[in-house]
């Protein structure tokens, strides 16, 4: 009996990158990310920029247009706790938090949302 829910030839279909919404100049979104995760810039204009983490994960940043409709998006970050010190961290805005969990709901400028589960720095 065949296995119909079988994963596609890995050739034919593949995994490729979380797309988040990037305003009206993505090159904005990816600097931003970039400074939070690294990576490498694979592409950055003022319409579509990607980047690959080292992780192998690519985040896309498109702007919106006729041709191409982007809604806002949402990552999960698992970071130490240390990252509210990084410079950019207060441009987030705080959505939603979890009294007694290690976690929170996050928005940036742009709309996407980010959840960041605080990991133990111990």
């Amino acid at each position: 009996m065949r296995n119909e829910n079988k994963n596609m030839d890995s050739t034919f279909l593949q995994f490729f990158s979380v797309n988040l919404d990037g305003g009206e100049n993505t090159t904005i979104p990816l600097r931003f990310y970039l400074s939070f995760l690294g990576g490498t810039v694979l592409k950055e204009s003022f319409g579509h920029s990607e980047l690959k983490l080292e992780s192998g994960e690519c985040l896309v940043f498109s702007k919106a247009t006729d041709h191409c409709p982007v809604r806002p998006g949402t990552i999960t970050l698992l970071c130490n706790p240390s990252i509210k010190n990084h410079p950019q961290f207060s441009s987030l805005r705080l959505n939603h938090s979890h009294p007694g969990k290690p976690y929170s709901l996050y928005e940036d400028l742009w709309g996407n949302w980010v959840w960041i589960y605080f990991r133990d720095s111990k």
